[in-house]
């Protein structure tokens, strides 16, 4: 008997689970499925018209661009019309108004906000009427052409389709990857800066032959690159002086890929009443008008594009790297055959992470400002005596460069620090903080116990005495700098 129970008992379970799983699951799911105006998916529209009552604005599809075909043919921007056809697609039916007035201006649909025409591939879609919004309950009325029923939707769904010709633009103005661009020419505003690329490696070729900073140049280039068109004054241009087009305040000009193709960015030397910027491309009439912020990454001077770093060399290929104070004081870092980097002539166990953050700041050193190529006397500089001197040392024990850092002698009072590579022509100013975290001595770069109160590595201050004084370290104003790393 026991097993007969069990065996209707499992028979009654598995009937239950079926009679959930073929009937309950397919209406609840159903329940849960919205109901849309149409019955398509975003990717069956080929085409969308959008007539309001001062424009008409139309597309097309082929393939997966999207193209404005009126009032202009012109390429269309890729996720706007994207949304655009997804919200079509997505248009939900809240409610259908069960009595409603034969009086169609109560809904806004006698003159509507905006009929939308959608095409598929094999037919045309009854048009849609696009009336007012409720007074509450953020919905919009809305009506198919081919059913008098009105139904509630989405407001969100109206002011979706409330677009300009400039919002479904593509808003591209300039399109490149840096690996084509072979050279770079700015010219305008006093400037005439030509910068090259060979093998990889950027130049400044003019005003003069130096080295360039390749991250400077490559944000240059993605500026250029991620430049949008804010608004379309003008696809027919007759007279550029109304633009400043005529006589610009930058003229960008690339060669790009290997056959050197010609881009010209024309940078236009009037603005908007917003301050926008007036920009046209070579090969395209339209006048665009883009964010004044361009300007301000696009303005740089040769000296922008200048390497600053003061000393080159791979960090995992040099055997040693001393410092020479103007207190006289010095120190030096060696790697053994270990590999291992310790302070030369001192006990203690070397402080790794210490070490390896000194190598990588002299190895970074870069001045964020060229004072001069033909330095001359380097006493002006403070050079002449140096507050430090940095040698960076091969693995095979020969100096791979030096760098002296010294104060700036300031009338105005401002505390400036000059670097210069021993054997270069070029004076740079560097950071005050840079100076603090170079300013090292030999005791900084071991381990120091970590004091317990009460113990004899506690050290103990005298009344009046200055702590910087116990550890060695110095303030700047006497040839050393804190050092508050």
């Amino acid at each position: 008997m026991r097993f007969r129970s069990t065996l209707v008992l499992l028979l009654l379970v598995a009937g239950l689970g079926a009679y959930v799983y073929w009937v309950e699951y397919p209406k609840a799911e159903q329940a849960a499925k919205k109901k849309t105006l149409f019955e398509l998916k975003a990717d069956d529209i080929t085409a969308v018209k959008l007539t309001f009552a001062d424009r008409e604005i139309a597309l097309k599809r082929s393939g997966e661009e999207w193209r404005l075909t009126a009032p202009i043919d012109a390429a269309a921007d890729a996720t706007t019309a994207k949304n655009l056809a997804s919200a079509i697609a997505d248009c939900e039916v809240k409610k259908e108004l069960a009595e409603t007035s034969p009086d169609l201006a109560q809904y806004g649909l006698d003159k509507p906000f905006v009929t939308v025409t959608v095409q598929l591939k094999d037919k045309a879609l009854p048009t849609v009427l696009v009336g007012k919004n409720t007074p509450v309950g953020f919905s919009t009325y809305v009506q198919k052409a081919d059913d008098k029923k009105i139904v509630l939707t989405n407001a969100a769904f109206r002011s979706g389709l409330d677009k300009q010709v400039k919002d479904l633009r593509d808003k591209t103005i300039v399109s490149f990857t840096d690996d084509e661009v072979q050279k770079l020419d700015i010219t305008g505003e006093g400037k005439d800066i030509a910068l090259v690329r060979k093998d990889g490696t950027w130049t400044l070729d003019r005003p003069g032959a130096y080295p360039a900073d390749a991250p400077t140049v490559r944000s240059y280039l993605s500026t250029l690159r991620s430049m949008r068109a804010v608004d379309f004054p003008d696809d027919h241009p007759t007279d550029l002086s109304l633009y400043g087009l005529d006589t610009p305040r930058l003229r960008l000009h690339l060669l790009l890929g290997k056959n050197n193709a010609d881009k010209e960015i024309l940078i236009g030397s009037k603005e908007t009443d917003k301050k926008e910027l007036y920009v046209q491309t070579s090969g395209v009439p339209t006048v665009y008008t883009v964010s004044d912020f361009v300007l301000r990454d696009l303005n740089k001077t040769a000296a922008d594009f200048r390497d600053k770093t003061l000393l080159a060399f791979d960090r995992d290929k040099i055997g040693a790297l001393e410092l020479q104070r103007k207190d006289g004081g010095q120190l030096k870092l060696v790697r053994g055959d270990d590999k291992q980097w310790r302070p030369d002539g001192i006990e203690g166990k070397p402080a790794a992470t210490v070490i390896s953050q000194y190598i990588g700041d002299v190895h970074d050193l870069k001045g964020y400002e060229i004072v001069t190529d033909e330095p001359g006397d380097l006493a002006q500089y403070g050079l002449d005596q140096p507050l430090l001197t940095l040698t960076v040392i091969g693995e095979d024990q020969k100096p791979i460069g030096m760098v002296r850092i010294a104060e700036r002698p300031s009338a105005e009072g401002k505390k400036e620090y000059a670097a210069m590579t021993e054997g270069g022509h070029t004076v740079f100013l560097i950071h005050d903080y840079v100076v603090t975290r170079l300013n090292k001595q030999a005791q900084d770069f071991v381990e120091k116990p970590t004091p317990t109160p009460g113990s004899s590595t506690t050290p103990t201050v005298a009344a009046g005495a200055n702590p910087a004084q116990l550890s060695g370290d110095e303030p700047l104003d006497e040839g050393g700098a804190d050092d508050d790393e």
